[in-house]
């Protein structure tokens, strides 16, 4: 890590003295927003344990979220399974409410850093610990620097000095820190609703016609900035909502002398108002925040736009991990970081689904007579037992329901052909015109359609017996798929697609005799760059 310039890790005396006069009682959520490898969160876990372990219930004593620009650092953090939520805290842009900030930011650029974080908690209030360069504060050579004492001095900061703090650390430096503490307070809230009924008694809204109005030409950039609305609009009520308690708690309840005061039941109908903080029972910004998160992730992986390259089983795979992202940003750098994990899944994933899928429209279904025409026998490399799947293929797929009778493609059909389409999309890398199988299936049931149904790569049939037959349209991209399965069970010989025929031993030359024929291999060579493409770099040029 030492190509790092600005990677100086904490020491543990130092971190110490950071976390001296905390109140743990009183912190909850915490942001680390220059987290390295994580040494300052893990010693602050620690402290939390002590102090909260026999107070509250909660495995995470803390609700900690770190940023971290470098990103071999990120990949240690999230490896000892820190919660990393952006990358670079200069750019952050959150909603969230820290009880505390605790940072040692590069020295090289401590100032702007304290300021974004001074500038984050007096809005909401809460507390800030923070190492600088001591240079920082002692040379106030530029605005930024004149402003941040300004700014401790205003909120009645305190500075303490300390020399050789870093001269026992994992990475030496003879530099003078300065440690910052500045505790914001809490900001009391007013109702704006209430001051403008008391002096006019009307309430007058205008609404923008274009608020509305997202980016169409970019999904994620207008998805998030959706979710930053409905964020903000959700947090200025409830903040709305603080404002007029007092007054709530005054006036509509049933007391001795039989008048009311307010209960305040009818506000915490809304459901943004029913989700309490822990500690305190007061409406949440913060569990609303994670709420709305919830769902727009939930959307996410819901979207064909997201997920349509994925199959069943991945989509699945990815929906049930919304409870975990719950906690981190719904921002375009942690949307676009959930999308290149899919894709290294993906990729990861491709072999076994194409065989998965070589291997079904073979034996796994024996148990239907009529599936035994779906595959072609030949001697394999090494073995006797190899088979190739025909042009038409019966699987086990019911498009009727069994207590009526009647015709229907359910989710389960549309699921089943379109995990079979996707396989054949990523063989096909994008040359075959796209036909939408929704839509098709659609026309299908509602015009009563059971035969030769034309969809993108093959024909479908249902038959009352529970079976489907598939006739596949296109010769040469079953050949593919018949080579990409017969590769990867080891039935081909390992120079297959790398020797001419002629260049062959005679037990490689009867593999291919047996397979296909030396003049349907040279056709294969002929077009390698079709039948041996890189499904990986598909891959990439869709999600680009």
């Amino acid at each position: 890590m030492l190509e790092n310039k600005d990677f100086y890790p904490t020491p543990d005396k130092m971190i110490k003295k950071m976390v001296d006069g905390l109140n743990f009682k009183m912190i909850r959520t915490v942001l680390e927003p220059s987290a390295g490898k994580g040494n300052i969160v893990e010693y602050l876990q620690k402290e939390a344990k002590k102090v909260l372990g026999s107070w509250t219930r909660e495995e995470n004593f803390l609700d900690v979220d770190c940023i971290e620009k470098d990103q071999n650092l990120r990949h240690i953090l999230k490896g000892n399974g820190m919660r990393v939520v952006h990358d670079d805290f200069l750019t952050y842009d959150t909603m969230k409410m820290y009880d505390l900030i605790i940072m040692n930011p590069p020295f090289s650029d401590g100032c702007r850093h304290l300021l974004k974080a001074m500038e984050m908690q007096e809005i909401t209030g809460g507390a800030i610990v923070c190492l600088l360069n001591a240079e920082t504060l002692k040379n106030q050579c530029s605005n930024d620097r004149i402003l941040l004492a300004k700014k401790i001095e205003q909120s009645n900061g305190t500075v303490e000095y300390v020399q050789s703090a870093f001269m026992e650390a994992e990475r030496k430096t003879p530099v003078e820190v300065a440690l910052v503490k500045v505790q914001f307070p809490k900001k009391e809230r007013h109702s704006s609703i209430i001051d403008r009924l008391q002096r006019e008694k009307t309430v007058k809204e205008t609404a923008d016609p274009n608020t509305d109005q997202l980016v169409e030409n970019n999904f994620i950039k207008a998805i998030v900035e959706q979710y930053k609305l409905e964020v903000e609009a959700g947090c200025r009520l409830i903040r709305e909502y603080q404002g007029m308690q007092p007054v709530i708690l005054s006036e509509f309840k049933k007391n001795e002398d039989g008048r009311t005061e307010a209960t305040g039941e009818c506000i915490l109908s809304l459901n943004l108002c029913t989700q309490r903080n822990r500690y305190d029972g007061q409406a949440s910004v913060n569990e609303y925040i994670r709420l709305v998160r919830r769902k727009y992730w939930k959307a996410l992986f819901t979207n064909p736009k997201f997920v349509g390259n994925l199959t069943d089983n991945l989509q699945r795979e990815y929906y049930n991990k919304v409870s975990e992202l719950m906690d981190v940003e719904f921002s375009v750098f942690n949307v676009l970081e959930v999308k290149i994990d899919m894709l290294k899944n993906v990729s990861r994933g491709i072999e076994d689904a194409i065989v998965g899928l070589f291997e079904e429209f073979s034996h796994k279904h024996y148990y239907y007579d009529e599936t035994g025409s779906n595959i072609h026998y030949y001697n394999g490399w090494k073995t006797n037992s190899a088979y190739m799947v025909n042009k038409k293929v019966i699987i086990p797929l019911n498009a009727y329901t069994s207590y009526s009778g009647s015709y229907c493609l359910d989710y389960r059909v549309r699921t089943k052909l379109a995990d079979i389409e996707k396989c054949f999309n990523y063989l096909d890398g994008g040359r075959t015109d796209d036909l939408a199988l929704n839509d098709a299936l659609t026309l299908a049931q509602n015009s009563g359609q059971t035969k030769n149904i034309d969809l993108k790569y093959f024909k479908v049939t249902f038959y009352k017996k529970g079976t489907c037959h598939i006739v596949f349209k296109n010769e040469e991209l079953l050949k593919k798929f018949n080579i990409y399965g017969s590769q990867k069970k080891g039935w081909l010989p390992p120079a297959y697609g790398k020797k001419k025929y002629s260049e062959m031993n005679l037990d490689e030359q009867a593999v291919i005799n047996a397979f296909e024929g030396e003049k349907e291999y040279a056709k294969v060579m002929a077009a390698s760059e079709y039948y041996f493409s890189d499904v990986e770099m598909f891959l990439l040029d869709c999600a680009s």
